[in-house]
């Protein structure tokens, strides 16, 4: 009887036993291929071999071999073709997958397979009356990618249209532009307002992220803490992280980051941007620690592999780099081959392709990555430190210019455009206005100061870099703060108090090795004295204005032997 077979592929599928479905799959196939001529409904009726396939389809997907699962759909679409097809309704007792369910799981292998055309094209056959919300959802993520903004909304707006708190999808509404209050307008029918007195707020810090009101971000979502009941949700920390981290206040968001990741050690969200921050900053145990825990979470994650690549850089293995390079390599990679839509994936590339001198194809992987997420500065900052590396002062100005104008006219943006003009000893005059600009804008960022700084220790203008400094030390403590005045007191010749510093900044990062450096000839100045013609500072000076400060800690990284020639 036809039945007891496809009860036993169906019994096999249910219990997940998709190795086990896979072989007796190809036995049935071939029988039936085999009975052409004769009456093949004698193992599986029509019905029965449709969903069969879908079956079949869906062990293969499961057991990573997407091509065939492909494969194994499209037969099932080509079943649905065929003069019977009213068959395949009927003689089963088991309700057969629909098409659009078949024509979504083979967008699934193509996503899976990095071919977005094809899975795009896929889903665009489906008659739009009969999409489903994930469809539309897929959709929407794809004609993101391919800069198709207003098809983009239409998706969104149908998927919130049947699922008002589908929150994915509200926020993809306010990355494109549409007003918070627009969305609010827009859902609030759907839903009863007295119970859902988060969401306005959590719209909210959403529409100030896409229309780069950082600071108001960052209110709002700290607000949501006290005023909604949602203490330590990690949901809302995650956004405020996001908030920080866009906003340029990296140690806030590593601060947000990090109590999310100790909330839910198995959130994967934003961990990818974590381990950067934590590269940034030299936090090595911590992002060791963090590589490791993320990658016993997941395998087929992004993020994993992203931090494990960065922990692979920040190896302290002097005699073996290559091979730390090359394991950060893979691991970057495999991120990439995971999700090409990830930017953190492409500046990681970007940055190791610099740190390799292979400066084209590293423009190539930056701009990518400008292309994908136009407000992300981080795309910006690598791509200039391309063009810094090269001498190509003009290029890079062009693009720090254009960060300006697309990120918008803030701290960092002046202090980028700032970092280029400062290379000119023609412009330091004008570096400096957009570092006064920088510093008025937002007095807590520091990147601007250690440039300020820099300048000012050129000029010999040490004074002027002590009291900057001290202020700036009236709120922070960095290495680099203390580095730095105990360089301008050093050249003023206030040993001690520059001692002092040295020992401050090391005690912030043991591994400064130009403070460690400076330190010694200060101790050896104190005990013995040195020869009047030998600059103690000279060497210092020259060390502290060799690289931008935006990019020091960004370009520690190196990519293998690999085709350059895509992400």
């Amino acid at each position: 009887m036809p039945g007891q077979m496809f009860d036993q592929i169906r019994d096999l599928y249910q219990a997940e036993l998709y190795e086990d479905l896979k072989q007796l799959m190809s036995i049935v196939l071939s029988l039936i291929d085999g009975s052409a001529g004769r009456d093949s409904g004698e193992l599986l009726t029509l019905a029965q071999k449709y969903q069969s396939l879908v079956y079949y389809g869906d062990a293969l997907y499961q057991l990573g071999e997407y091509k065939k699962a492909e494969s194994a759909y499209s037969r099932c679409l080509l079943l649905r073709k065929m003069p019977n097809k009213a068959k395949i309704k009927s003689s089963t007792a088991t309700e057969p997958t629909s098409e659009v369910d078949v024509q979504f799981k083979i967008y699934q292998c193509l996503h899976k397979m990095n071919q977005n055309a094809e899975a795009l094209s896929t889903l665009e056959s489906i008659n739009t009356k009969k999409r489903t919300a994930r469809v539309n959802l897929a959709l929407a993520k794809l004609y993101l990618h391919e800069g198709r903004d207003r098809s983009a909304i239409t998706c969104y707006k149908e998927v919130i249209r049947e699922h008002p708190l589908a929150l994915g999808a509200l926020t993809g509404l306010l990355s494109l532009g549409m007003r918070g209050a627009d969305v609010i307008a827009y859902i609030m029918n759907g839903i009863p307002q007295a119970s859902y007195d988060w969401l306005n707020s959590w719209i909210k810090g959403h529409a100030h992220i896409a229309a780069k009101e950082y600071s108001n971000a960052i209110s709002t979502f700290r607000a949501m803490e006290p005023n909604h009941g949602l203490k330590d949700n990690v949901l809302v920390l995650n956004s405020l992280g996001e908030a920080c981290f866009h906003g340029g206040h990296y140690t806030q968001a590593m601060a947000q980051f990090r109590r999310a990741h100790t909330l839910d050690p198995l959130c994967l969200k934003n961990m990818d941007v974590y381990a950067y921050l934590l590269s940034k900053e030299k936090k090595t145990a911590e992002l060791h620690a963090l590589a490791q825990s993320l990658m016993s979470v997941s395998e087929t994650s992004v993020e994993p592999w992203v931090a494990m690549g960065y922990s692979s850089l920040a190896l302290h293995s002097p005699n073996n780099s290559k091979s730390k390079t090359i394991r950060a390599v893979y691991c970057a990679q495999k991120a990439y081959n995971l999700d090409n839509l990830s930017v953190q994936a492409l500046v990681l590339k970007g940055s190791a392709l610099l740190d390799m001198k292979k400066s084209p194809q590293a423009i190539q992987h930056f701009q990518e990555a400008v292309r994908m997420a136009p407000n992300r500065f981080e795309a910006y900052q690598g791509l200039i430190g391309c063009y810094m590396s090269n001498r190509k002062i003009k290029e890079a100005l062009a693009w720090a210019t254009r960060a300006f104008k697309t990120i918008g006219n803030n701290a960092r943006t002046c202090t980028l455009i700032a970092s280029v003009l400062a290379k000119d000893p023609s412009c330091v005059a004008k570096a400096k206005q957009y570092l006064n600009r920088a510093m008025t804008s937002d007095p807590h960022l520091l990147e601007p100061v250690y440039l300020m700084v820099d300048l000012l220790i050129q000029e010999q203008d040490y004074v002027k870099g002590v009291e900057l400094l001290r202020q700036m030390l009236e709120h922070h403590s960095t290495t680099r703060l203390h580095q730095q005045l105990a360089d301008c007191l050093a050249r003023m010749n206030h040993h001690q108090e520059a001692l002092h510093e040295y020992n401050i900044s090391l005690s912030l990062d043991p591994n400064n090795s130009q403070a460690r450096e400076a330190n010694k000839r200060i101790e050896k100045h104190n005990e013995h004295g040195l020869d009047s013609s030998y600059d103690v500072e000279a060497e210092e000076m020259m060390n502290a204005s060799d690289g931008d400060p935006d990019y020091n800690s960004d370009m520690e990284s190196a990519w293998s032997e690999t085709d350059f020639s895509q992400p």
